[in-house]
């Protein structure tokens, strides 16, 4: 493979390649996917054809990932090279099969993928600190995050295979989980430490007592007690998307290698699957010190993807070369039509010209399924799912499509289409006559942040569960606010502008209905609104600064969380908001008095909602349902049939700036 390496001096200059080396020493491989979200089938995807029309497909699946991984790892110890195999976390949410098995399939799953190692992700917390220390004590690998403390939490205090670091000693082309330095015996050792978000409290709530430090203070600490053992080999395996990645290695010295997630980057080029192109795979950052490298990798998403980056370090133990690229893992299942069905399966006198078209792109190659994985998804648990999809509500010969920021993954300056429906079905269904009965209020325009939002919609028929299991799997409560259009546009511009430097995690970006923006980014990186209407009756309007408007989106990001924080601070004292949920089938209304901002003894902040006559939302009552955005989705497709064959005018508008992606 070629080696992409670049120095970083503040900014990322150029790409070079380092001299090779006389004193080597261990040659190191490692296989890595992260962001999986437990996406263990096959998920829908298009790539150019050799004429310029697109073909469908289906890429990836667990199935695919554990071939890939295990031809790799197979490879590397073909050449005497040691190998290991990383999950970069977010095993959690986001399939049916999640919604219905949660943490149990990815024990189950998991456990057949012969992983060494998974960071903590903030999604593993989405089903509450119990059945996290469930997963946590049944996997049978380590689950890392050398940041958090676990011991002032009860429920996870005991969980010993949730811990800082895991030790590995090198014994020819094996590489062995150890408890500690001395059981090396004098052999080569590779340390692998994690690391979880340091704002983790902002973006999950239900974090218990768990404190979590300092991203960069506990990764350096980290890598000196582990150098004070005396081991040189150091691999940071995080949980904080690549723009953080990047500061890591530039803030901290002595990690050879951080294997990433979080931020869903897919490094390389993928412009012929219609995924963009993002950072080099494998670039290389200056340390603080000015002397020490390290590599930075990352495999995309919804396990579409295997990473391998091949090492060589110098006897020394310093990081000399670091190599490699991610592998999409097609199939060879071809489609002229997005409806994926038998009749538009290409001819079988074009199947062979075609696997070799694919197999020849760039980052590309047809996988099989593991035979043995794939029985046990399709016996065990695919046929609950099938049953769990209920009822067909729409029908489209379209994939409506959603990506997170605007202008990636093929999209144009708009960005996400499906997005834009979403907030529509929030708009439609909360100013039905049935629902303003209860809230007394009529809403002028919805918002939604990207990461609410876990799936495409694709072509063919559509049913309930895809709705709710696939598309708007959270419980989201839905909350209706009222906020001055100077404290919109803050909103607004604060938000969008934390989503624009490159890797930066995205999910927090602003979709909308009835509310219309023109954002442009300026030479400094800051989003600047050059438009801001909202829709009244017929005619746009614009936003003006004093006056009140009354806004709808979901519970998650009125409470503040994931980089909405002025939301939260214009509740800070009083609010009128109102929640809302479904119970027993009917809707059902929760004033609140304010939103909290507190400190933990880490000075991380939490928002804390302040309900008027309860402490909490009874979501977890049976009979009532929090997926308020779902139901809404649901009713406005049920309502709406010709929905799709409607061009959908955007309402969002990013402009780039041009030195930028």
């Amino acid at each position: 493979m070629r080696l992409v390496c670049c120095v970083f001096f503040g900014i990322l200059l150029a790409g070079c390649q380092l001299p090779q080396q006389q004193d080597t020493g261990l040659r190191l491989t490692i296989v890595h996917i992260n962001d999986t979200h437990s996406q263990f089938d096959a998920t829908p995807a298009s790539v150019q054809g050799p004429d310029g029309d697109p073909f469908y497909t289906f890429i990836g699946g667990h199935p695919r990932l554990l071939t890939q991984a295990q031809q790799l790892q197979a490879e590397a110890a073909a050449d005497g090279v040691p190998s290991l195999f990383l999950h970069g976390g977010d095993a959690f949410k986001g399939s049916a099969y999640f919604e219905l098995f949660e943490q149990k399939i990815n024990i189950d799953i998991l456990n057949r993928m012969g992983l060494d190692a998974m960071a903590l992700g903030n999604h593993e917390f989405d089903i509450g600190l119990a059945k996290l220390a469930d997963f946590a004590s049944k996997i049978n690998f380590p689950l890392l995050a050398a940041n958090v403390d676990t011991q002032p939490e009860p429920i996870l205090a005991g969980v010993n295979n949730l811990k800082a670091y895991q030790l590995f000693v090198v014994d020819g082309s094996q590489l062995t989980a150890i408890a500690n330095a001395k059981a090396a015996a004098g052999k080569t050792i590779v340390a692998v430490f994690g690391l979880a978000l340091e704002d983790m409290r902002s973006m999950v709530p239900a974090t218990g007592e768990l404190v979590f430090a300092a991203e960069v203070a506990s990764a350096q600490a980290t890598v000196d007690y582990l150098q004070n053992k005396g081991i040189k080999h150091i691999i940071a395996l995080t949980h904080l998307g690549h723009q953080r990645d990047l500061k890591l290695a530039q803030q901290v010295n002595g990690i050879d290698v951080i294997v990433g997630g979080h931020s869903h980057s897919l490094l390389g080029d993928f412009t012929q699957w219609y995924l963009g192109q993002q950072a080099p795979y494998a670039g290389m950052i200056t340390n603080p010190d000015g002397k020490g490298q390290t590599c930075i990798v990352q495999a995309g998403q919804f396990a579409q993807a295997v990473g391998a980056a091949e090492l060589l370090f110098d006897a020394g133990g310093r990081l000399r070369q670091c190599q490699g690229e991610n592998t999409l893992l097609a199939s060879r299942d071809y489609y002229t039509l997005a409806l994926r069905n038998e009749n538009s399966r290409i001819a079988p006198g074009e199947q062979a010209s075609t696997e070799r078209y694919i197999n020849q792109l760039k980052h590309t190659a047809i996988i099989e399924e593991d035979q043995a994985l794939r029985q046990v998804l399709d016996t065990v648990y695919l046929p609950a799912v099938q049953q769990a999809y209920g009822d067909q509500i729409s029908i489209t010969e379209q994939t409506i499509n959603h990506v997170r920021l605007p202008g990636t993954a093929g999209s144009d300056q708009h960005g996400s289409v499906l997005a834009g429906y979403v907030t529509d079905a929030m708009h439609y269904w909360l100013n039905q006559p049935a629902v303003r009965a209860k809230t007394d209020r009529e809403v002028d325009f919805t918002l939604i942040g990207a990461g609410n939002i876990r799936a495409d919609l694709n072509a063919g028929a559509i049913f309930e569960g895809h709705i709710r299991l696939e598309v708007l799997p959270f419980a989201t409560p839905l909350s209706i606010i009222s906020v001055t259009g100077n404290e919109l546009r803050e909103l607004l511009q604060q938000v969008i502008t934390a989503t624009l430097p490159a890797g930066a995690h995205a999910g927090k970006f602003p979709y909308s209905s009835h509310l219309r923006y023109i954002a442009r980014e300026d030479s400094n990186g800051q989003a600047v609104l050059e438009q801001l209407q909202w829709l009244q009756g017929d005619r746009w309007q614009d936003i003006k600064p004093e006056t009140k408007y009354t806004l709808a989106t979901t519970n998650y990001l009125a409470n503040g969380n994931d980089g909405w924080q002025r939301l939260q601070q214009v509740q800070q004292h009083n609010t009128d908001r109102i929640d809302i949920i479904i119970e027993q089938q009917q809707v059902a209304i929760y004033p609140l008095s304010k939103v909290e901002a507190i400190i933990d003894s880490s000075g991380q902040q939490a928002f804390v909602p302040q309900y008027q006559k309860v402490s909490g939302l009874p979501c977890k009552t049976p009979g009532n349902d929090c997926k308020v955005a779902a139901a809404a989705m649901i009713d406005y497709l049920k309502a709406t049939p010709a929905l799709w064959q409607q061009k959908r005018v955007p309402t969002v508008t990013l402009l780039r700036h041009q030195s930028r992606p």
